[in-house]
């Protein structure tokens, strides 16, 4: 495109067609705003602020990769790989995106009242199924269900694929273990356990 750009900077008049191009409208849907948004605070941080892009390069991987599988056969791009920095490296997300659904995925393992009880059935899950959950963290997210209240739902991943965290799912359904794959969205369980105790 900056290509383009300079290609059409040194004409001295558009081509008809050009003329004729219309910028589309970004459509009102939630997602499409926030898609168009994101785009427009990436491009200007890619300029002029590329140390902050590096913080969110986990996302950035996840995010091209969902949208390159979006791509007919043979359209893909192909994407720089550079080594991500740790997950707990890096800084909570924008409050205004603290709703927004993870780009990775997880597994939901079980539903907790209260922090505390959450952390006590993950470390049981650990302890049973440690080959299984290695290495994954454990998040948890809010949720009502009606006429219940609400809980807190237990989640273990990253995943970057549903594929991934459906394979874990099913290992762990073999056992007898309740497993449903979700978006990795929520508060890791330390912080949430911390902030319940206080």
């Amino acid at each position: 495109m900056a290509a383009l750009a300079v290609a059409g900077c040194a004409t001295t008049a558009p081509e008809p067609a050009a003329q004729d191009m219309a910028v589309a409208a970004v459509a009102p849907t939630r997602n499409a705003l926030l898609a168009d948004a994101i785009s427009r605070e990436l491009a200007h941080l890619a300029r002029f602020d590329p140390d902050a892009v590096d913080t969110v390069a986990p996302e950035l991987h996840a995010l091209a990769n969902a949208v390159m599988a979006l791509n007919a056969p043979g359209d893909a791009v192909e994407l720089p790989v550079a080594p991500e920095p740790v997950l707990t490296d890096l800084p909570p997300p924008p409050a205004a995106m603290a709703d927004a659904p993870s780009l990775y995925h997880g597994v939901h393992l079980a539903s907790y009242r209260r922090a505390e009880t959450a952390q006590r059935g993950w470390d049981e899950l650990v302890l049973e199924h440690g080959e299984m959950l290695a290495g994954l963290q454990a998040r948890l997210s809010e949720t009502d269900i009606a006429g219940q209240g609400t809980y807190l739902r237990l989640k273990a991943g990253p995943f970057d694929s549903a594929a991934e965290a459906r394979a874990v799912c099913q290992q762990l359904m073999a056992t007898g273990d309740y497993c449903a794959v979700v978006d990795f969205s929520g508060q890791p369980m330390a912080d949430m356990a911390r902030t319940a105790g206080e």
